[in-house]
């Protein structure tokens, strides 16, 4: 019964937050038509903040003591963030119907006051939505799941996967509510403060479904025991100097110091210290690849001849392979538990460490197999894209221009043989199969295979990395912009991916290290301790 209220949970937070991401991108297109440029700062915007402050939101997360405190913060700040936004697009000045001229976000001073604070109300949106998925995936879930046994039913990969499932449910059908408001009301303002009831229902549901789920779970109420391993004391000791600081100018610098240099390296250092962190590289570098569903694929396809309709069909099957690896995965590790469980023999203490074992090496067999079928993958696209590429610019005799130099001879791409289409979108799609497998298996890692005090903050860490490895992905776009470069991009994507494949290959050949963790339930021996001392 917990867990429908979980999901629950977990839906309506991400309902919320899809809806707005969709809404926010047709507000921003729809504020300054004829040009990319602030939709772009808006992206790199989020991305920064992502990649600067993740890290220290996943640190927080480890330092709070109550769990249902820090989740019910997560929901106020992203939806509080979501509803000043609405109200901000409510006073912002749209352009008249029709017009087609680029306009600077920053063209005028009200104009560029509003749209930097719906910059700022996007950073924080974005900050907690990290906050809630670390705070329920890192905290939550493996405290309610408990210890991980070859015969468990229902475990934190079954978990993890509907919760996936969930995720991608709503990055698909949430921003289909638009259209059916749109239409519905003709007026901007209108659809836009249906939008905010909406968020504030939905906000609702949310606290109360929360602190049920709190009530009936008596794990999630007890306070965090103070941990005394290392990296906690050595984060706890920077915090103490920085509170310690007086107020004045001459304590400016060290404050900077403190936020912009000395806690980020602490935490850098601390993830290269846990033992997993090679596979969350290898799942961090697959943010660097252009052969996925994204605006630069799209646009590219678009270029060389593919038709829109086709497109739209081979994001719909990118979609329904992403839902089935959430049932592809749980399949293929509760088999590989029962081949791997047949041999067992031991009782007690002998028992459990081999269940732990056996659970390692489930999750690290299931992660390579499903890195390295999205690489297997990805090869037959880039030898396909590569010969789709063109062999010549088209040059005019006079003063050629930067768009004739870059122009495709198109009479190779415009009576493209369907079983061009056909085979790079299926090979694409079937791509996702594999990525969010490894997804899965790096994301359970870290829920079992890091200290309690640390997952978070590893967390964190890694979201950063994959907000640094995304920025990269738009800066190699900016570098090679031209649709007949698009084929070298495709090429380092697969590079990428196959050193992603060695990395987390030579890690999972390593013996598995604990780390202070383990597979085991997290706080319910000291629930129960406690327990025992109230009945004494």
């Amino acid at each position: 019964m917990k867990w429908w209220k979980v999901y629950a949970l977990h839906f309506l937070f991400m309902w919320n937050s899809r809806t707005f991401e969709y809404v926010s991108i047709f507000l921003v297109a729809s504020a300054f038509p004829g040009s990319l440029k602030a939709t772009s700062i808006k992206g790199i915007t989020s991305t920064v903040s992502g990649l600067l402050f993740s890290s220290a939101v996943g640190n927080w997360i480890d330092r709070s003591p109550s769990r249902l405190r820090t989740l019910l913060i997560t929901i106020c700040f992203n939806h509080a963030a979501v509803v000043v936004s609405y109200i901000c697009w409510l006073s912002f000045p749209f352009p008249v119907e029709g017009t087609t001229d680029a306009e600077s976000p920053f063209s005028s001073f009200h104009k560029g006051i509003v749209f930097g604070i719906i910059l700022l109300l996007d950073m924080i949106h974005d900050l907690g939505a990290i906050g809630n998925r670390l705070s329920l995936e890192r905290d939550w879930v493996p405290v309610l799941v408990g210890h991980i046994t070859p015969d468990i039913k229902y475990g934190l990969t079954e978990v993890n996967s509907v919760m996936t499932r969930i995720d991608l449910i709503c990055k698909l059908v949430a921003p289909s509510l638009l259209p059916v408001i749109i239409s519905a009301l003709t007026s901007r303002t209108a659809w836009i403060l249906v939008l905010v009831v909406l968020t504030a229902v939905f906000w609702t549901l949310e606290v109360w479904c929360a602190r049920i789920i709190a009530r009936e779970n008596s794990e999630l109420e007890v306070l965090k025991l103070p941990s005394h391993d290392s990296a906690t004391e050595e984060d706890l000791a920077i915090e103490a100097r920085y509170n310690h600081l007086k107020p004045g100018l001459q304590s400016l610098p060290q404050k900077l110091y403190f936020i912009l240099y000395q806690d980020p390296s602490v935490r850098l250092r601390h993830y290269f210290s846990i033992s997993m962190w090679p596979a969350s590289i290898a799942s961090a570098l697959l943010q660097l690849t252009v052969l996925a569903y994204s605006a630069t694929l799209i646009t590219y396809t678009l270029e060389i001849g593919f038709s829109l309709s086709s497109i739209t069909i081979a994001r719909a099957s990118g979609a329904i392979m992403a839902l089935s690896s959430t049932v592809i995965t749980p399949a293929l590790v509760g088999h590989m538990r029962k081949r791997l469980g047949r041999n067992r023999g031991s009782h007690g203490e002998n028992r459990e460490k081999e269940d732990d074992e056996l659970e390692g090496k489930v999750v690290r067999t299931v992660g390579l197999w499903g890195i390295s079928f999205q690489f297997v993958c990805l090869i037959p696209i880039v030898l396909l894209l590569w010969n789709l590429s063109p062999k010549s610019t088209v040059q005019t005799a006079t003063a050629p221009s930067p768009r004739a130099a870059s122009t495709y001879d198109t009479s190779k791409t415009a009576s493209l043989p369907p079983i061009i289409p056909i085979t790079l979108f299926a090979f694409l799609s079937i791509s996702r199969v594999g990525h969010y497998m490894i997804h899965l298996m790096v994301q359970e890692l870290g829920q079992v295979e890091i200290p309690v005090s640390q997952r978070s903050t590893f967390a964190g860490t890694e979201q950063s990395f994959n907000s640094l490895f995304a920025l990269c992905h738009w800066a190699a776009t900016v570098g090679w912009s031209r649709p007949d470069q698009f084929r070298y991009l495709a090429l380092g994507s697969s590079l990428v991916c196959g050193v992603g494949v060695g990395i987390f290959a030579w890690w999972q050949k390593k013996p598995a290290r604990r780390d202070g963790a383990g597979y085991e339930s997290i706080a319910m021996r000291d629930v129960y301790r406690e327990e025992e001392n109230d009945e004494d």
